[in-house]
């Protein structure tokens, strides 16, 4: 008789938990299901940030050691709230387009759900956990902006990043922020963050932040983006043009 969800991905976790990784195809055999079901199964899994899966390798999530804890811990807040902008979002994005997706765990939400109602799209980004989730999507293009690590943020920084998304163009840039103030303009926690963003800022035509209530007047310390400069922000609670209603 074939397991319920719950004890297949038990099963799935008691196995990673006696191995550092392994294999999609080795671990579907040694559960007796289709690749299919196991798809299904780890992409739940990741997004309860129990799982990493990417380029046919699985591999647990020890949050006191998995350099991805950080990211992980900052998807499960206000995680609710991020599911909601990210149905929203998708909204604003049509076949064929080319997007610049930032590395925030918001953007890693709105990315699983491109993933599942677009064939073919071109994304360029800089988050990690973005190019892992999309590594496996058919039909997409998915270009790393390069460059070096950025420890905790799961994001890819620096000149070498910068220069490449200079020298692309996107019709439409999707992001989040640290910090939102509405006479202001966004914040950034690290200053590497807040200048690669800027660079794909500068060459999008379109500019949507995506950003839980939570962000509002808090305090980061490095300016992004100016009001005036964003077309569009999605909250849980609205959506609405910042030169409009700010």
């Amino acid at each position: 008789m074939a397991l319920k969800k719950e004890d297949r991905r038990q099963n799935i976790l008691s196995i990673l938990a006696e191995r550092e990784s392994v294999n999609t195809q080795e671990l579907a055999k040694l559960l007796d299901i289709s690749l299919i079901t196991l798809r299904r199964d780890l992409r739940d899994l990741q997004k309860s940030g129990l799982v990493i899966n990417g380029y046919g390798v699985v591999r647990a999530v020890n949050q006191e050691t998995d350099p991805s804890s950080f990211f992980l811990k900052r998807l499960r807040v206000e995680r609710e709230s991020k599911e909601i902008i990210a149905s929203k979002a998708i909204e604003y994005v049509e076949e064929n387009d080319v997007l610049f997706i930032d590395e925030s765990t918001t953007c890693y939400v709105f990315a699983l759900r491109l993933s599942r109602k677009f064939k073919k799209l071109h994304i360029i980004t800089n988050g990690i956990n973005i190019l892992l989730a999309l590594s496996k999507v058919q039909g997409f293009s998915v270009e790393s902006s390069g460059g070096s690590l950025q420890y905790g943020f799961d994001s890819l920084i620096g000149p070498r990043a910068e220069s490449l998304v200079s020298s692309i163009y996107a019709n439409k840039f999707f992001f989040s922020a640290a910090s939102f103030r509405s006479d202001i303009g966004t914040f950034e926690l690290s200053p590497f963050s807040a200048s690669i963003k800027r660079k794909m800022l500068l060459n999008s035509s379109e500019r949507i932040l995506l950003i839980d209530s939570s962000k509002f007047d808090v305090i980061a310390p490095f300016k992004m983006a100016e009001v005036g400069e964003i077309n569009r922000i999605i909250t849980e609670e609205k959506d609405f043009i910042p030169s409009l209603h700010s």
